[in-house]
């Protein structure tokens, strides 16, 4: 397999397991009564514990040491896609719906795009427009979607902005963490960053003093929370940076949409809509478009990018060139 095949199908697979976050989240905050910020912290606690033990197991833990150098961007990345996306996301799932959150969660993949081009990455305006369509394909789903409940408009509004806060905080820590994922490889860089929100989030929690009462089945989705969509799928997408662009990888979350559906549809009972096909196919054709390769300037077979191409980013994640082609174009 290619490395650019490498690193889509690990961004596919991180973004299958994150599918079931936004419901177990509101699971644990709005139907057992968890406290948001102690289910963040619990679940990144977890998730950096599990990247530590995996690191060990693989005989790299020596390199968290030889990353010490970096501690301090690196601790940073994590106060913003970890610390701060994981506060955001837990306090939209205890506002309002999980449809409603799923949309503008997964609208991360604009953001990232936007982001790399400052970053200098590359961006064709084809991808653009299958990040655009892909966006719609995931409205399409949702909105087909009949809400669970009736939600007060003030916790809705509060949550959908907070929802839309972590997307951004996502992309950012997508995008920033490329060059130090060329530097130090995805995961070293990403247990890092885990480590770091995991700390803040433990600080905060503990200050706000929030009642611990878990029973089985609250430690289940907490266990869940931080074992497969945080230190599995957070590894493997930090891995994939090693093989793709952020701009690349940004559009496999919208897979997480459909595939969430399908959950509901297989463990839940939830009916299927003509919408949930229409919006499906959409995103396919629009993970192709925004995934494929274009012209010059894309990953070659074995994962290492064409230094040549305008508006990448070096090895030592110094950017050169506006993110255009020289005709303007995306």
């Amino acid at each position: 397999m290619s490395g650019r095949g490498k690193g889509l199908l690990l961004g596919l697979i991180a973004s299958a397991l994150w599918a079931s976050v936004f419901s177990a989240a509101r699971y644990a905050t709005a139907a057992r009564g968890l406290d948001p910020i102690l289910t963040a912290a619990l679940r990144f606690g977890i998730g950096a514990v599990g990247a530590v033990v995996f690191l060990a197991l693989s005989g790299h833990l020596g390199r968290l040491k030889d990353a010490a150098c970096d501690l301090v961007p690196l601790s940073a990345i994590g106060a913003v896609g970890i610390f701060a996306m994981g506060l955001l996301v837990f306090i939209s799932a205890s506002l309002t719906s999980s449809i409603n959150g799923a949309l503008l969660l997964n609208s991360n993949a604009v953001f990232i795009a936007v982001f790399a081009i400052f970053a200098g990455e590359r961006v064709p305006l084809l991808r653009f427009v299958g990040l655009i369509i892909g966006l719609a394909g995931c409205g399409v789903i949702v909105l087909g979607q009949t809400p669970p409940q009736e939600l007060p408009v003030a916790s809705n509004v509060l949550g959908s902005l907070a929802a839309l806060g972590g997307a951004i905080c996502w992309a950012a820590y997508t995008v920033a963490g490329k060059r130090y994922v060329r530097r130090h490889g995805g995961l070293v860089t990403s247990t890092i960053t885990l480590i770091a929100g995991a700390v803040m989030l433990a600080i905060v929690a503990a200050a706000r003093r929030p009642a611990f009462d878990l029973g089985l089945n609250e430690w289940l989705a907490v266990l869940w929370l931080g074992i497969f969509p945080t230190t599995i799928a957070m590894l493997m997408w930090y891995a994939a940076l090693e093989y793709v662009d952020a701009s690349v990888l940004g559009p496999t979350q919208y897979i997480a949409p459909p595939l969430a559906t399908l959950l509901g549809w297989w463990l839940l009972g939830e009916p299927l809509s003509w919408s949930f096909a229409l919006g499906a196919a959409a995103i396919v054709i629009a993970v192709w478009l925004a995934t494929r390769p274009v012209g010059c300037g894309v990953e070659n077979d074995d994962g290492k990018q064409d230094r040549a191409a305008p508006g990448r980013i070096d090895d030592t994640g110094t950017g050169y060139g506006n993110g255009w082609d020289r005709d303007g174009n995306g």
